[in-house]
């Protein structure tokens, strides 16, 4: 637990159960004098967790607590009591036991899982809670005749573990990997260890009758051991070579499954006829490391969503003003005409008009740029916008199903083609590989038939058993299974391995502006007006320093640290904040709220002004505009080099000159684009036969980010909302872009490279087998030798690749 000495006027004390730095006069228990809490948040959530014994949330990460908003809004979440959200919601409800599966985003740390599978502690009617880390989930179990689906979620959010509850968990149960892939591993693991220990009586028989005495039995049993495998495990291949085959397509599986099933009817045959146990310790371990292949590839994708539209966003409920009162009602049923209420940072669920207070929405969500916008009455608000000032009273003017986000994500332009994936190269080299392998077969059928018809049985079975391309499934699997944890402790996830092959071959970057270019979380602030004193700048630092607007952090961290004591502080939100700061009377917001006269800005300028009142006098204003990412010029420069680079913004071309000096003079810069825009230029590029990837951020870039033959979506954390992708990338690691595509075209060097190595493998092999000089028996043995050795190839070049570049 981080107890803390007693403040004193130099060194700052840390929050007991945030972390943070606690004022000058720290909240402190007055049954434990010795904690101090930095707001009251947090000292009523220790005090909750004190008083159930589970205070050793702390022992497990000194700064294991998030920081808690005081504020509890009143019915807030009284939807949760509605019959049609519960059933929507849970994905078990009995009289005696309820379940469902909430996403928590704020989960951090091991603290954090052994609280949220504790919550028993705190609420008795609570059975079990089980968290999944990976994707940020806790499944709850309850009593519904102890507690109810709104105490569940008041006590989270009482923790500071709100869920987030979206219209995308209406009607829809939590997202699971399919357990038909463990099945089949299962199946297969189960049966290749078993096939291999009935194996050895005859790899160490040296004599005819131990053979003969073990070899019947246990090739019978193998037998039964292996068509399970076949029967379940395999049949996902033999699934993806006829449909292949019905679309008039070959692809690796279907090499594959002719391999397969020559391995498994020589064996069945040498059963029958008592010739020997057959091969079967090779075919259940063939298709058992294939499925693992299969699991490497999709192991990564399971843990996150990159299908995700604007419902991932948008609130289940909504405040409806009636008559009798407020009422929370479904977002599904709001009509319109109807008058609601929306909240300090809540989601506006539909178009409206602004009809009483002040309206300060933040469109990040839609537009990527994170400053405010201030509507007045009568202004039309759009769906999608977060209200970050007091309370608003908004008429809807549109349905939800009408809206203009709604529409925007449903205009069938923004749909994905239906067209097949980009061929992978192990497809295109299996289809020639079938070929050459069938007409190896043949050939030396009818060269050994005439002369020697055994020995032409022999060497058909050993040609189809040797070339099963196995090593070049697993070739490109493995590969990027290894690529794809590479990329991942970057902060680059994949949806799948074959968009690193799509990246290897791009040949052009497009990009949006705000939010993905620009970084929210720098800023360049300049002041206007007379200089303050270093002391008038130490208490506007002190006094904003207590706000946790956007605007005001970024001036706290311009300003730095402050000494000065705050008292009577006060917060008008949507205007501003004031305080007495060491004797003086500060305010800190919008012209009117200090009582200037609001300055003009010069056209197309997109920079925030906040003003400054000493004592009542209007003493200036800082300027505070948003800057491009650290790493932008060079980036753009080494990117410049290989790939045709664009940009499409929304914004107007103030910053023109600035931008073209970054991305250079062959570059397209298109500003005022609209997502349909965006979408045409994409399309235009690709009618062109350029590959293209689209890196945005925002929904006004989901339909370009679909339409790309690569879509990357920047976000500043994961639990954020990031539109349908193919690949997610966190904006910490948006400067190693060119590294990531360099490591990408490597991968594909490699997977080339592990091609070479089986080619190698199966030319000498086939070359014997023609000729009638290796026995099924020795095919099946070096086939699996053949595998393992591309595995691991494969895996260690991709790391030494990696290593190689930083990665």
């Amino acid at each position: 637990m981080p107890l803390t000495a007693a403040p004193d006027t130099l060194n700052r004390v840390a929050c007991t159960h945030c972390g943070d730095d606690c004022p000058d006069d720290p909240i402190r228990l007055s049954s434990r004098p010795a904690l101090h809490f930095c707001c009251q948040g947090c000292k009523a959530v220790y005090e909750l967790l004190d008083a159930s014994n589970l205070c050793g949330y702390y022992q497990l990460d000194a700064q294991a607590g998030q920081k808690v908003k005081a504020v509890e809004l009143p019915g807030r979440f009284d939807y949760l009591d509605l019959e049609s959200v519960q059933s929507q919601l849970l994905a078990f409800r009995s009289p005696a036991l309820a379940r469902l599966t909430l996403s928590i985003p704020q989960m951090h740390c091991a603290s954090c899982i052994w609280l949220l599978e504790n919550l028993f502690k705190l609420n008795a009617g609570i059975r079990e809670s089980r968290v999944n880390f990976l994707r940020k989930e806790l499944t709850v179990s309850y009593q519904p005749a102890a507690t109810s689906l709104k105490d569940v979620v008041t006590l989270l959010a009482a923790l500071n573990y709100e869920p987030q509850i979206t219209l995308a968990e209406l009607g829809a149960q939590p997202h699971r990997a399919s357990r038909t892939l463990y099945y089949q591993l299962g199946v297969a693991a189960f049966g290749f260890g078993n096939v291999m220990l009935l194996a050895f009586p005859d790899y160490f028989s040296f004599t005819e009758s131990l053979h003969a005495l073990f070899g019947r039995v246990f090739g019978g049993l193998s037998l039964l051991l292996a068509l399970p495998v076949l029967l379940v495990s395999a049949r996902g291949f033999y699934q993806s070579a006829w449909q292949g085959l019905r679309q008039r397509y070959i692809n690796l599986d279907f090499p594959i499954c002719l391999g397969l099933t020559a391995l498994f009817i020589t064996s069945v045959f040498d059963v029958l006829t008592q010739r020997g146990p057959g091969y079967f310790d090779s075919f259940t371990g063939l298709v058992f490391f294939m499925l693992i292949g299969k699991w490497v590839q999709q192991h990564s994708y399971d843990a996150l969503r990159f299908d995700r539209d604007f419902t991932s966003y948008f609130p289940v409920a909504v405040t409806l003003l009636t008559k009798a009162g407020e009422q929370s009602v479904s977002v599904k049923e709001l009509q319109a005409g109807q008058h609601i209420r929306v909240r300090h940072q809540e989601i506006i669920p539909a178009d409206a008009v602004l009809r009483r207070g002040a309206g300060l929405i933040d469109y990040s969500f839609v537009s990527g740029e994170s400053v405010p916008v201030a509507k007045a009455v009568g202004e039309v608000v759009y769906a999608g916008g977060r209200q970050v000032g007091e309370a608003v009273e908004l008429e809807v003017v549109r349905e939800v199903s009408q809206g203009y986000l709604t529409q925007l994500w449903n205009n069938p332009a923004f749909e994905k083609e239906t067209r097949p994936t980009l061929e992978t190269y192990a497809n295109r080299v299996g289809r020639y590989f079938v070929a050459l392998t069938l007409t190896l077969a043949v050939g030396a059928v009818l060269y050994w038939y005439p002369q020697h018809p055994q020995m032409a049985l022999r060497a058909f079975t050993s040609v189809l058993i040797i070339a099963c391309p196995c090593a070049l499934s697993l070739a490109t699997p493995f590969a990027m299974g290894a690529a794809l944890r590479v990329l991942g402790r970057r902060k680059l996830y994949l949806k799948n391995a074959a968009v690193i092959e799509t990246l290897s071959r791009a040949d052009t970057l497009v990009f949006d502006k705000t939010g993905t270019l620009t970084d929210a979380s720098r800023a360049a602030v300049s002041f206007s007006g007379p200089a303050l004193s270093p002391a008038d700048a130490q208490r506007v630092a002190a006094l904003v320093h207590h706000s946790t607007h956007p605007l005001s952090q970024r001036l706290a961290a311009h300003l730095g640290p402050a000494d000065f004591k705050v008292e009577e502080y006060t917060e008008t939100l949507g205007q501003g904040i004031s305080g007495r700061v060491g004797g003086t009377w500060v305010r800190v917001g919008s012209a009117a709220f200090v009582g200037a006269n609001a300055s003009k800005k010069a056209p197309g300028e997109a920079n925030s002004q906040v003003y400054v009142a000493l004592n009542g006098q209007p003493a200036g204003c800082y300027d505070i505009r948003s800057q491009y990412r650290e790493h932008l010029p060079a980036l753009l420069q080494q990117l410049g080099q290989r790939y045709r680079l664009a940009l499409l913004t929304g914004d107007n071309d103030a910053d023109a000159p600035r931008l073209r000096q970054h991305f250079g003079a062959g570059a397209e810069l298109r500003f005022q684009q609209s997502p349909l825009d965006k979408l045409a230029f994409v399309e235009a590029l690709q009618r062109q036969g350029r590959r293209v990837v689209m890196v945005g951020d925002g929904l006004n870039d989901a339909g370009a980010l679909q339409r790309a033959d690569v879509g990357i979506a920047l976000t500043e954390t994961l639990t954020n909302f990031s539109p349908a992708c193919d690949a997610i990338l966190e904006a910490s690691s948006f400067g190693q872009l060119g590294t990531i595509l360099r490591f990408a075209r490597a991968c594909q060097h490699i997977v080339l490279a592990t091609f070479g190595l089986s080619f190698c493998y199966n030319g000498i092999g086939l070359s014997l087998a023609v000729q009638g000089l290796l026995t099924p028996i020795a095919s099946a043995i070096l086939m699996p030798i053949s595998s393992l050795s591309v595995m691991v190839f494969a895996t260690l070049l991709v790391r030494l690749a990696a290593r190689r570049r930083g990665l």
